[in-house]
């Protein structure tokens, strides 16, 4: 049976994908943790199906080892920032965050999430320096390259009405890649469409990918 490893994005935790995760038994799961409210944890499994969200897709390609089974991107990107003809997030969107970090970390996360679409952040109890290192994984990553030798099928899904990651900015970092946008979805496509993510999921594991 496939093991299902679940990365999730900044600011948030391993429990972003809880819903989806009650809507799949009887597979194997592990979530990873990039530190920013734990202790991070780094899944050690063989040929697992990942499914990242936001930054965490970066973080996957990066961190976890492949062979992979498959790769589903939630709201994922290979790139945050934008370059010279690639239409990512502005530099200085990063740099006021991480200005404000020290003083006053927990309005920097709250204003990220409820930009996102979470209505009531849980931001007590995070780690600032790991904010900070994301932020820096954030503005300097660049893993296309790696997502070009990925070697395993992809679903990439994208929401019409991100506040963070456009369509245009989706569509660059996945050339020759079916995107599914998800007409009016957002940044937390893992919470507001949990149930249609988790039929969608288990969709790839019977071998029903986008052609």
């Amino acid at each position: 049976m496939t093991p299902l490893v679940f990365v999730h994005g900044w600011g948030m935790g391993p429990d972003l994908w809880s819903p989806i995760i009650n809507n799949l038994p009887d597979h194997p799961v592990q979530r990873a943790d990039l530190g920013f409210r734990g202790s991070p944890a780094r899944p050690i499994v063989s040929t697992p199906l990942v499914i990242a969200h936001s930054l965490g897709l970066m973080w996957a390609l990066t961190h976890l080892p492949r062979p992979w089974a498959g790769l589903v991107s939630v709201n994922g990107f290979t790139r945050f920032t934008r370059a010279d003809g690639f239409p990512g997030v502005a530099p200085r969107f990063l740099a006021r965050m991480k200005s404000r970090l020290p003083v006053d970390a927990t309005g920097v996360v709250d204003d990220f999430l409820c930009r996102c679409g979470m209505a009531s952040p849980h931001t007590r109890g995070f780690d600032q320096a790991m904010l900070s290192q994301g932020l820096d994984w954030l503005a300097e990553w660049d893993t296309r390259a790696q997502f070009a030798r990925i070697g395993c099928p992809v679903l990439a899904i994208g929401g019409t009405a991100d506040p963070v990651v456009t369509e245009p900015h989706s569509r660059a970092c996945f050339p020759g890649i079916p995107l599914v946008m998800v007409e009016g979805g957002g940044h937390l496509l893992p919470q507001t469409h949990a149930g249609w993510l988790a039929s969608r999921i288990a969709a790839t594991l019977k071998g029903d990918w986008p052609a």
